[in-house]
């Protein structure tokens, strides 16, 4: 591995990753926590989403208050957002505002005050982002997508159900964070200007002692099934169509994205040209890859008026099954300069690569370098492409529609 890229693994678990990059100023951190949705207590999903909210409100020496503006002093761009599978806190600025902000990120995680007083607060802005829902039926289509393409937990909405967070209160916050917030299995990620010796030894210093309960396997259940009718009225429908794919780790993972890629990426993506452009069905359509750890997903969607929305599913599945029949070399050219762009502009920010390396090494145990990843990419022949996609056929499908009206279901 070249030198600007380090990583070591602390007694207690956590493991820390960082990635030098020359001709910038400026870092960004990454922290994920094991605590995700798919963690949440069977009858309490959104728990991870309100403690997210709740840790936030006072830690260590400071109240809720002087901790943020001690936060804002340092100049600190911050984020938090819970996943599937981690709780993740993010923020960047300068290099030594970020190093420096490592002691109130081992306060917020190791001793927040949890306040009562913060609670309700918390919980109050879970049920409020739930209700918001209803008024987001692309949003709500593609929660639901989740819910019935993947395994339970891992389809779970991380937003939680209503009366699930009825039954939060303070002391449960509690106690949830006594079993999820915990060294093993945790993840801090920095990227930027950095000295990885001197961040090795802050973090140390900040987090070498924590120490918590490792977590139980987690039970896995089957999704309730392949088509889902979310009645809403509306002069729009709104479709979703997700099916298998490889795992990131499988060697014909960039295969599947450049695929995919060809599929849907952009303008001159198949799905645009001939769903939106030639046959104007509909205003919006895309398809993507989406991964968990040990499971890979294409994911679509479309955006249609109901007269139209049974000839859109239908187009859109048609498109789906004629990649089966092969693509040119000249899509798969413009299908590795869209991916190798996106890499090259993620190299360029140091947010980016913060959660990149940490993503990495989550899925794979290690940091890929982005020339690794451009090789890959430039590796992927046409003969690769079309002989995976004669071996993979899109399918089998699960379908999710939110609208006034039930579709039929496409044939084979």
């Amino acid at each position: 591995m070249p030198e600007r890229y380090f990583q070591h693994t602390f007694p207690n678990g956590l493991t820390l990753l960082a990635e030098q990059m020359p001709g910038v100023q400026s870092a960004a951190m990454t922290f994920l926590v094991p605590a995700g949705a798919a963690t949440d207590p069977v009858d309490r999903s959104g728990s991870a989403t309100v403690l997210s909210e709740l840790v936030l409100r006072g830690a260590g020496r400071r109240d809720s208050r002087a901790l943020t503006d001690y936060l804002d002093r340092l100049g600190l761009q911050r984020s938090s957002s819970v996943g599937v599978h981690h709780t993740r806190f993010g923020c960047a600025a300068l290099a030594s505002k970020v190093i420096q902000g490592l002691e109130v990120y081992a306060d917020i995680v190791r001793r927040p005050h949890l306040p009562e007083s913060g609670f309700e607060a918390a919980r109050d802005l879970a049920l409020q982002a739930l209700a918001g829902i209803e008024d987001e039926p692309r949003q709500k289509l593609m929660i639901k997508l989740r819910e019935w393409h993947l395994p339970s937990p891992y389809g779970r909405n991380a937003m939680g159900q209503e009366d699930h967070l009825a039954k939060l209160t303070a002391e449960l916050a509690k106690v949830d964070h006594s079993r999820r917030y915990h060294a093993r299995d945790s993840i801090l990620s920095v990227a930027g200007h950095i000295d990885f010796n001197a961040v090795r030894e802050e973090v140390e210093k900040q987090f070498g002692e924590w120490d918590g309960q490792t977590e139980p396997p987690i039970e896995v259940l089957p999704p309730p099934g392949n088509y889902h009718h979310e009645e809403q009225k509306s002069e729009q429908t709104h479709i979703g169509i997700a099916y298998p794919s490889v795992t990131e780790t499988s060697p014909d993972y960039y295969t599947a994205r450049l695929a995919v890629e060809i599929l849907s990426g952009g303008m001159s993506g198949r799905l645009f040209t001939e769903v939106r452009e030639k046959r104007g069905l509909c205003y919006s359509v895309w398809a993507g890859y989406s991964s968990l750890k040990g499971q890979g997903s294409i994911l679509g969607y479309a955006g249609t008026s109901n007269e139209r929305a049974q000839a859109t599913l239908d187009c859109f599945v048609s498109e789906l099954y004629r990649l089966e029949k092969g693509v040119t070399p000249a899509e798969l050219e413009r299908a590795k300069t869209g991916l190798k762009a996106s890499t090259i502009m993620q190299g360029e920010s140091t947010s980016a690569r913060a959660g990149a390396i940490a993503h990495d090494f989550f899925i794979r145990g290690r940091i890929r370098t982005l020339e690794e990843i451009k090789d890959a990419i430039d590796g992927v022949t046409v003969d690769r492409v079309n002989d995976y996609l004669k071996q993979n056929q899109a399918g089998p499908f699960t379908i999710v529609t939110v609208g006034p009206r039930e579709l039929k279901l496409p044939q084979e």
